[in-house]
């Protein structure tokens, strides 16, 4: 059984599929035309209609696309992981076959594949050299339509015309000897492309070859395809040999800051300036009268600003928020700082914003040279006088000035501005709609989607429906969550083959947990929050964790000084829901697991991290994840599991027993959208869905909240990303 997860959220909560469909249609609209490069192939990795080539796409490039290529329907997902490294994934049915299972419909295949970068063009200094990569096609599993190769791509430009790109090839297994063709691109047609193909492909060994009639077709054919490209939306028409074929994609870039200009984004003062002419109060106009630090706060929350704290002592002004409506904190520390400039006292002379979220104090800004500052808000200053103007550290929960260790602001006098900035704040975005306090106690309500895919009972299973949630502030780092969720359409519950797994059923009876209620109760919990120093951070949580466990638990982390290591332990005592939610089964267990994470220092964005101990089902072991954050914000990475669990199910068997594995994505939606946001879609994939090396869901844990709330925004370039709104403004 293989298992998926989309969820669209903000915080922990689950949204919805149809956003995402929605989205890809949109970006047609707003996206720029990305860098062109070779097409994905009917099977995958890029190339040409078929065969691949040795060109590798730019950087954090992804494709997602389907091609009909008789028999085979495939829906495939092509990623430049790495400038050298390409990986792919694709789910391939068989057209005019049946599966062992009636519910199954056609034969279907999961694989994946790699492609790595030998030499790029011009390498070693010479002109001449062609772009050489080797690649591996179904690395893994069945192995149906396994393909080693090797391929080199040279381009060929006509100053005037347009240019070529041929390629020539060699493989084994599927694609077997030589094969070799061209891209054809006229500068008079930018958005058109001509591919000419010698088809190595021995489709003979192909499975069911009998069947489809694949056995009669002939190793070695030449096709010739057609390509239009509209912004991301890239169509293949082609004709191979004695049939058509056909294949669309959609190509991301990822390592794009932002997608589409935050034309939605207006300044914080009066008719969207930015900047104000009102003149600024002196340090004893301050002292005396409140009105200033008042409409300080007022602006403050009417852009979106919360936990507000602020004092200015001896020329410092501390300030301290937090907001959801940023993707990046230095956006809203550029927020803060642009309102504190028009309304702090003349004589100030520094200036210390921290940023903080449920409490927890991540990074200080401190800004202490103001005519810098000033100028650089005006346009008029380099982004480098402004490096040299501003320290990004560490914040200490106990304030590092007197202004940050105080707090003039009183809940009784400011009642009224916090009224005039707004108060409540309301977002609605993809079928979501959300309020939020200013004490950040928030409720939020919208759709949601969850699938599983290759159960043994149809190849996709779906469960759609609506979830609402509540975050409260209590008080003093104590928050209450909970969240409820009711299926509207769903098949999941159709599921009727029993698990055989030879471990307790801490997933894999996903079915029984439908069939028995439609509405759950899927989180009641209690979070406490502490931060005894800085880079120290403490949770503790009891309650409903989520809709199979509940529990109680803690956990503990740590981050070395320059932020690159980070060191975590989490342990639960939990036991498991009764199918229906209403209350709890015999079973268990504790589970303790211990992790270290390291941000590789060669690769951009790349983190590793390793997860050791005991897990949900009570098996011993390691989890291995590596993910790479790119510039959008958008991280993608693979786990691996090794536990002793010894689960011999298929696909396991005694000498092999299965462990579990799987990918994730997590798109921060600001990157796309004309107004920022700090909603993300998360979205998880794993084989087949087992009871091996199982987790139960975080409460909350503390590296992703760190290192997506603030961590990865400090070491971002230079730690300001989005920092003024400045049209000419560089975001290294």
């Amino acid at each position: 059984m293989s298992a998926g997860r989309l969820i669209f959220r903000r915080s922990r909560t689950g949204a919805c599929l149809w956003g995402l469909a929605a989205l890809c249609l949109a970006l047609g609209l707003v996206l720029h035309e990305p860098a062109r490069a070779d097409a994905p192939t009917t099977m995958g990795l890029t190339g040409l209609l078929n065969m691949p080539s040795g060109r590798m796409a730019p950087d954090g490039t992804l494709f997602l696309g389907y091609s009909h290529n008789k028999p085979y329907d495939t829906g495939y997902a092509v990623l430049q992981a790495m400038p050298w490294l390409q990986l792919s994934g694709r789910y391939t049915s068989i057209r005019g076959t049946q599966a062992l299972s009636a519910d199954y419909g056609t034969l279907k295949d999961k694989s994946a594949g790699i492609k790595l970068r030998l030499m790029p063009e011009g390498g070693l200094g010479q002109a001449w050299m062609p772009e050489i990569a080797i690649g591996y096609e179904d690395v893994h599993g069945t192995q149906l339509f396994k393909s080693q190769f090797v391929a080199a791509t040279k381009r060929l430009n006509f100053p005037g015309v347009g240019q070529v790109d041929a390629t020539l090839g060699y493989g084994r297994q599927r694609i077997d000897g030589l094969f070799g063709g061209a891209r054809f691109k006229l500068d008079a047609l930018p958005s058109w492309a001509l591919v000419a193909e010698y088809d190595a492909t021995r489709y003979q060994r192909d499975p069911s070859a009998a069947i489809t009639g694949l056995d009669g077709r002939r190793t070695g054919q030449w096709g010739v395809g057609l390509e239009y490209t509209l912004g991301p939306l890239t169509l293949q028409a082609s004709r191979q040999g004695d049939r058509n074929a056909f294949n669309a994609y959609f190509t991301f870039p990822l390592d794009a800051r932002y997608w589409t200009a935050k034309t939605a984004e207006s300044g914080p003062f009066a008719g969207g300036a930015w900047a104000s002419a009102a003149a600024r109060p002196s340090a004893r106009m301050w002292a005396e009268d409140r009105s200033y630090r008042q409409n300080l706060l007022s602006a403050l929350h009417a852009e979106g600003l919360r936990e507000v704290r602020l004092a200015w002592r001896d020329g410092v002004l501390a300030i301290s928020a937090s907001s959801s409506r940023y993707q990046s904190p230095s956006r809203g520390v550029g927020r803060v700082v642009r309102l504190a400039l028009a309304y702090a006292p003349w004589e100030t002379r520094e200036l210390q914003v921290t940023w903080t979220d449920r409490g927890v104090a991540g990074l200080t800004w401190s800004f202490f040279d103001i005519p810098v500052l000033e100028r650089y808000l005006a346009g008029t200053a380099s982004r480098s006088a402004l490096q040299n103007a501003v320290t990004v550290s560490y914040a200490d929960p106990r304030g590092i000035s007197a202004a940050a260790r105080a707090n003039d602001l009183d809940a009784t006098l400011d009642a009224l501005a916090l009224e005039r900035g707004g108060g409540l704040q309301q977002n609605f975005s993809l079928g979501r709609w959300a309020v939020e306090t200013p004490g950040r106690t928030s409720f939020e309500i919208g759709p949601s989607f969850r699938a599983i895919v290759n159960d043994p009972s149809g190849a996709f299973k779906y469960d759609a429906g609506i979830y609402a949630q509540a975050n409260l502030n209590l008080t003093h780092g104590f928050w209450f969550t909970g969240g409820v969720r009711q299926s509207i359409w769903e098949n999941v519950s159709d599921i009727r083959q029993e698990s055989n797994s030879t471990l307790h059923h801490v997933r894999s009876d996903l079915a029984k947990y439908r069939q028995a209620s439609r509405f759950k109760v899927e989180q009641l919990l209690i979070n406490k929050l502490w931060q005894p120093a800085p880079r120290v951070y403490l949770r503790a949580s009891t309650g409903l964790y989520e809709e199979m466990f509940g529990g109680v638990g803690g956990q503990a982390l740590y981050l070395t000084p320059g932020g690159r290591w980070a060191f975590d332990l989490s342990v639960d005592w939990v036991r498991q829901r009764n199918y229906k939610g209403t209350g709890f089964m015999s079973y268990s267990t504790v589970t303790a697991l211990a992790a270290a994470h390291y941000r590789l220092p060669w690769f951009d964005g790349v983190t590793a991290t390793v997860r050791a101990g005991r897990f949900l089902a009570g098996d011993v072991g390691a989890r291995f994840e590596i993910q790479r954050r790119f510039k959008s914000g958008i991280q993608v990475g693979l786990w691996y599991t090794r536990t002793n669990g010894d689960d011999i199910t298929s696909p396991g068997s005694p000498g092999h027993p299965y462990y579990d594995k799987g990918v994730f994505m997590r798109i921060p939606l600001g990157t796309m959208a004309s107004a920022d946001t700090s909603a993300n879609a998360f979205f998880s994939l794993s084989p087949w869905n087992r009871d091996v090396g199982q987790m139960v869901q975080s409460p909350m844990d503390l590296y992703d909240f760190v290192h997506n709330g603030w961590l990865y925004d400090a070491t971002d370039g230079d730690g300001l990303r989005g920092f003024a709104d400045l049209p000419q403004e560089d975001t290294p």
